[in-house]
């Protein structure tokens, strides 16, 4: 049975439990009859109902128990340029912050390594996170290498609130491959083989930036 049809018998069977409420309690009206006519058009129309049956497993949580930041920090400096940024620990969470400058690079960004297999099977990274209003990616990297280097695979954060706590996603079908710039459109990406996992700010904008950081999981 496909997915779309499972979901439909699903919304059908909730429709038919408003519907036995609305008779017995006699409500011809109000929201109990204003839900069942939802109900009913979402499933003429054949909506999607969306439910989240991922499992994940979390790769970077930080608390108020932290006592030492493990992520290092690498900056368009190595290749000229002007930007800052670093990370620290403040209050149970991870700050990522700095200042871009696109004279020369525009881009900071921090690192970690990660067990490999930590990710295997995962389809996408959630990041739960306060920012800015910047662009924010995430990078992974493998053993895989290209020109002597390692590749970096790049993805943007989708979803996250800004200015308050909330999570954003990355799809992992959304990377795109690397080497400081270059794109490598033929590169091939294995979550199983994943040894560091980053954040960097590169979007094409100058002046200050912060976000914070509690926890990264990855959900297969």
């Amino acid at each position: 049975m496909s997915r779309s049809v499972t979901q439909r018998s699903r919304l059908f069977r909730l429709m038919i439990r408003v519907r036995r409420r609305l008779v017995s309690k006699e409500q011809t009206g109000g929201p109990m009859r204003f839900s069942f006519l939802i109900l009913l058009a979402a499933l003429i129309a054949g909506l999607p109902v969306r439910a989240d049956t991922m499992t994940c497993t979390t790769l970077v949580e930080h608390t108020d128990a932290d006592t030492q930041n493990p992520w290092q920090t690498v900056n368009d400096n190595v290749m000229g340029g002007r930007s800052s940024g670093g990370s620290s620990l403040q209050d149970g969470a991870l700050v990522f912050a700095g200042s871009t400058n696109t004279n020369g690079g525009g881009f900071s960004s921090i690192r970690l390594d990660v067990p490999r297999g930590a990710m295997a099977g995962a389809q996408e990274l959630r990041v739960h996170m306060k920012r800015d209003a910047r662009a924010y990616s995430i990078t992974v990297r493998t053993n895989a290498r290209s020109f002597g280097r390692r590749i970096a695979f790049r993805g943007p954060i989708e979803g996250a609130p800004e200015g308050e706590w909330g999570t954003g996603v990355l799809n992992l079908s959304n990377l795109e491959a690397s080497i400081w710039g270059r794109k490598l459109p033929n590169a091939v990406f294995d979550a199983s083989e994943v040894v560091e996992i980053g954040l960097i700010i590169y979007d094409g904008e100058d002046g200050p930036f912060e976000m914070q950081l509690s926890r990264i999981e990855a959900c297969s």
